[in-house]
């Protein structure tokens, strides 16, 4: 239960939700938003005859940004001693590629989306788009899908290592991020290939978020690594801090 009184228990609370609905929120909003040909007609076009989906896609987006941050945190605190330069590493990845590929790309689809609104020329507003799209400025908004991307990676092979709640849990999120680079490369359907990806990599956060929600306040304040040594020892072997 959510105790707003008890900063334990609310963080861990608040990590453990976020983890479970960021995901969510990222997923709905990554498939539904409406498909184009990339250039800034198709663009127009494509927002034009989806206004409302996109918008609602663009907050989406927004939301799904603004609660993967205290998700990362939550993430971050369960990745303690093995897996600690990864988690750091992750989070930082992270943290940069929801800026720039989240709320700041966010800025750019609510100008599209004004664009497209009617008694605008839409054929000087196509023009505008195609000659920002080819400014390298616009570059770290591209690379912002890249780093959040491998930032996941990273993250997953860190709560790997960590052995924090399902084993699963941490490959699952790094293989639902490959499946989306390699099957975006494949020429599968873009469709196909985000429902799949997708699936995977909510069910897996979602699967550390219940993790989370579950740990009680005593041993999410002790912090992981104080929880295992109170475990018996493999065979002697010390784990290592990466």
């Amino acid at each position: 239960m959510l105790k707003i009184w008890d900063p334990t228990n609310f963080r861990r609370t608040l990590g453990g939700l976020c983890l479970i609905l960021a995901p969510i929120l990222f997923a709905v909003a990554e498939i539904s938003y409406p498909a184009s040909d990339g250039t800034g007609a198709g663009q127009l076009e494509s927002a034009a005859r989806n206004y409302n989906l996109m918008l609602a896609d663009i907050y989406f987006g927004i939301a799904s940004a603004i609660l993967f941050i205290p998700a990362v945190f939550a993430l971050l605190h369960v990745t303690r001693r093995r897996g600690v330069v990864l988690g750091h590493v992750a989070a930082i990845l992270t943290i940069a590629g929801v800026c720039l590929a989240n709320l700041a790309l966010a800025g750019l689809q609510l100008m599209i989306w004004a664009m497209a609104g009617p008694g605008v020329d839409r054929q000087v507003m196509a023009a505008f788009i195609d000659k920002t799209m080819q400014n390298p400025a616009g570059l770290p908004l591209v690379l912002g899908h890249e780093l959040f991307a491998l930032g996941i990676i990273v993250f997953g092979i860190a709560v790997w290592r960590s052995g924090f709640g399902y084993r699963w849990a941490g490959p699952a999120m790094a293989i639902g991020v490959v499946v989306d680079i390699v099957g975006g490369a494949s020429g599968l359907p873009d469709m196909l290939i985000g429902i799949l990806s997708d699936a995977i990599f909510v069910t897996a956060l979602a699967a550390v978020g219940l993790k989370v929600l579950m740990t009680s306040d005593a041993d999410w304040e002790a912090g992981p690594e104080t929880v295992r040594a109170a475990q018996p020892a493999v065979a002697g072997v010390e784990t290592p801090w990466m």
